[in-house]
């Protein structure tokens, strides 16, 4: 599904902001964290399915958003 950023509401911009964020961080600790972190791996693993979960349910609500308002130029069903 493609989504256009520009005729996004303010809202669903920000939802899909942070949504990038947290799937960033969550992917990067995935890369980035494993040799560091032996001895708290439970601890590890749930704050990466943490922010896993948010990223995905915050870009759901953004897509969610943007699907239910149409832009101003475009026909409506």
């Amino acid at each position: 599904m493609c989504l256009n950023y520009r005729s996004m509401p303010r809202k669903a911009r920000i939802f899909l902001g942070i949504g990038n964020v947290c799937l960033f961080t969550g992917s990067s600790l995935v890369i980035f964290g494993n040799h560091s972190v032996t001895q708290h791996s439970g601890w590890f693993e749930f704050v990466r399915g943490f922010l896993l979960g948010l990223a995905i349910t915050f870009m759901f609500f953004a897509a969610r958003l943007s699907r239910r308002c149409s832009p101003a130029g475009s026909p409506t069903r």
